[in-house]
């Protein structure tokens, strides 16, 4: 009984982990896309992008309102970009993208500017 429970808490404690959000090194943006209905839009960092939630194209990283404050995030990318400035990104670890060009694409959850 010891070892099932064991067991069965290893294995939740694997699960939990695996859909934390997980944080890029520093990087700069080197490419952002917006003007898409619906608010969302995508972006591209100097270095390889990372895919915890295993998405089908983590070739461009996407950003929906309908799951965090975009506006905020676009703000600041734009202005980490017009000042070549460092930034790290959060990337869900339990869902990507799913609104039209950013269907299949890793999805951000917060970022930091340093």
């Amino acid at each position: 009984m010891k070892y099932l429970l064991g067991v069965t808490l290893a294995l939740a404690a694997t699960m939990a982990s695996s859909a934390e959000d997980q944080w890029t090194e520093k990087v700069k943006i080197s490419e952002i896309y917006t003007g898409y209905t619906g608010g969302y839009f995508l972006f591209k960092t100097s270095k390889t992008h990372i895919n915890p939630a295993k998405c089908s194209n983590s070739a461009l990283y996407s950003v929906e309102p309908s799951k965090i404050d975009a506006q905020s995030v676009l703000s600041t990318l734009l202005a980490a970009k017009m000042s070549n400035t460092d930034v790290k990104i959060a990337i869900s670890g339990s869902h990507c993208g799913s609104s039209d060009h950013a269907n299949g694409k890793p999805a951000v959850s917060r970022v930091g500017i340093f």
